[in-house]
Formats: structure tokens, C-alpha cells, sequence
């Protein structure tokens, strides 16, 4: 994946990325935990699926996604010192 030189973005551009960003998190976050609501739930009632570990496969995403959030986030506390 190409990585983005957050540098040259503009401020408005980096305030759209960030809100895209934290909302992309949420909703991420919110499946898995609606996947791993499920996957306990179906566990319990009919045994081990796939659908048990299918939370733990997004859990990368969440993880880059959060850590590009963060990285907006600093660029954008140093454009307003």
C-alpha cells in the first residue's frame, strides 16, 4: 500500500481523512463486536464454527486504521501550534 505524505496534504484534507478514518474504525469495530456477539451465541447453541474466529481476522484493520487516525491526528495538533 502507498504511503501518504501527510505533510503535503492540506488541512482540510486531513480533517476529511481523520473523520473518514474514525468513522471507518467505529463501523469496523462495531461488526467485529456484533461477529463476536454472534459467533459465542452460535457456539453455544450448535458448537465451534468459523464464524467464532471471523472477529479475530479484522482485527489487523482496526489496528492500521487506528494507528493512521492517530497519525492525522498528530499532523493536525502540529498545523494549530
Amino acid at each position: 500500500m502507498k504511503e501518504e505524505n501527510l505533510t503535503q496534504l492540506s488541512t482540510e484534507e486531513l480533517h476529511k481523512k481523520a473523520k473518514t478514518l474514525k468513522v471507518a474504525t467505529i463501523a469496523l469495530f462495531v461488526s467485529m463486536l456484533l461477529m463476536l456477539i454472534s459467533g459465542i451465541i452460535l457456539t453455544a447453541k450448535k458448537g465451534f464454527s468459523a464464524l467464532t474466529v471471523t472477529p479475530v481476522s479484522f482485527l489487523p484493520l482496526v489496528i492500521i486504521f487506528s494507528a493512521q487516525l492517530k497519525k492525522v491526528n498528530e499532523e493536525l495538533k502540529k498545523r494549530n501550534l
